[in-house]
């Protein structure tokens, strides 16, 4: 990992920066440019609790950062099931146009656990001149990640890596709420609402609290008895998410 990063002078100057950029904006843009985390690609795996650990802003300002750095600059994407900060234009000032940097470059693309960045990063190491072997990422033969059942009918499945990122994201309590409750609705119907990626599941229950509702005791309800309350909710939502 290099101990520096050279930021372009130009870059204050810049007229997207300029006109369009707020001062957070450009703080947290150069934190995601300079910060120790960085590597050869410009792809590379980071917490919102380490951002947030690291720039002195709270979660919510760090993610509120990001959506703008994505949706209103088109600057960067991140992934928040595999934690990945992808800089869209790094390639193009920080690639140099040696053959020698063909091998460690590929190594590390060949990391990248997000299917799209990954995808993204292979296309543009492909445009370089002097690569002799196009990079498929699709045919990349990786090994199979193993994943284990949570929960009492055990529909919940969550490899090694996501369960202790979980873990430490959402505390034991709050994960093991979200996970009775997903396996609970999906034993209830067959999972008919045909989830697959549980680690992004866990994450949506938690974050848009599925199943936390008054009892009418003034308590919270357990997650079987909330559960049943949610299918048709749920139902309605994915049904509409698929007609898009």
């Amino acid at each position: 990992m290099a101990n520096y990063r050279n930021i372009s002078m130009d870059f204050w100057q810049d007229s997207k920066v300029v006109d369009d950029f707020t001062p957070e904006d450009r703080y947290m843009y150069l934190y995601c440019m300079t910060n120790p985390h960085t590597n050869l690609c410009g792809c590379y795996e980071i917490s919102v609790k380490q951002m947030a650990n690291e720039t002195g802003y709270n979660t919510d300002s760090v993610q509120h950062l990001l959506r703008r750095l994505d949706n209103s600059h088109d600057v960067l994407r991140y992934d928040a099931g595999t934690k990945e900060l992808l800089i869209l234009n790094w390639w193009r000032y920080n690639w140099t146009v040696s053959d020698k940097l063909n091998r460690p470059l590929l190594n590390e693309i060949r990391k990248v656990k997000c299917d799209r960045f990954r995808e993204y990063l292979a296309a543009r190491y492909n445009e370089r001149e002097n690569v002799a072997t196009p990079y498929d990422p699709s045919a990349d033969g990786k090994p199979e990640i193993q994943r284990h059942k949570y929960g009492a009918y055990g529909w919940v499945r969550l490899s090694d890596d996501e369960y202790s990122r979980l873990l430490d994201d959402l505390g034991e309590e709050e994960f093991l709420r979200c996970v009775t409750y997903l396996d609970e609705s999906a034993q209830s119907n067959g999972n008919k609402n045909k989830w697959k990626d549980w680690n992004l599941m866990v994450r949506r229950c938690s974050r848009e609290r599925w199943g936390i509702r008054s009892n009418g005791n003034g308590g919270r309800p357990s997650a079987s008895e909330s559960a049943m309350d949610d299918l048709q909710q749920l139902h309605q939502m994915y049904a509409s998410e698929e007609s898009l």
